[in-house]
C-alpha cells in the first residue's frame, strides 16, 4: 500500500503539491472557529421558546373565571370529552363496511402477526 501511495504521489503535478502544502500551512495558522456563532443559535432558540410560551398563555381558554360563576372541574370536562370521543370512534368503525371487507380479505395468520 505504501508503494502504491508513493507512486500516486509521484504522479501528482508539483504545482498541485505546492498548492496543497500552502493550504495546509494556512489552515494551521488560522485560529479555530469562534464560539459566538453557536451562541447565536442558542439565543434564537431561546427567543422562539419565549414567544411560543407567550402565545400559548394568551389563549382564550386560560383566562380565570369571573367570581360567582361555577366552573366545571377539569377532570369532569376531560372525562366527558374522552367518553364522547371513545363512543364516536366505535360508532364510526361499526358503520364502515370497508373495515369488514378488509378483515375478510386478510389471511388469519397475517392478521394474528400484526
Amino acid at each position: 500500500m505504501r508503494a502504491l501511495h508513493a507512486q500516486a504521489v509521484e504522479q501528482v503535478p508539483s504545482r498541485t503539491l505546492y498548492a496543497l502544502r500552502v493550504r495546509r500551512e494556512n489552515a494551521a495558522k488560522t485560529p479555530a472557529r469562534p464560539l459566538h456563532r453557536a451562541a447565536g443559535w442558542w439565543l434564537a432558540a431561546a427567543c422562539a421558546a419565549v414567544f411560543a410560551l407567550a402565545i400559548g398563555l394568551r389563549q382564550p381558554g386560560l383566562e380565570p373565571a369571573p367570581a360567582g360563576e361555577s366552573v366545571p372541574t377539569l377532570a369532569a370536562a376531560t372525562e366527558a370529552v374522552e367518553a364522547a370521543t371513545y363512543d364516536e370512534g366505535f360508532a364510526a368503525l361499526d358503520e364502515d363496511p370497508d373495515l369488514f371487507l378488509w378483515l375478510a380479505a386478510q389471511d388469519s395468520q397475517i392478521l394474528a402477526m400484526e
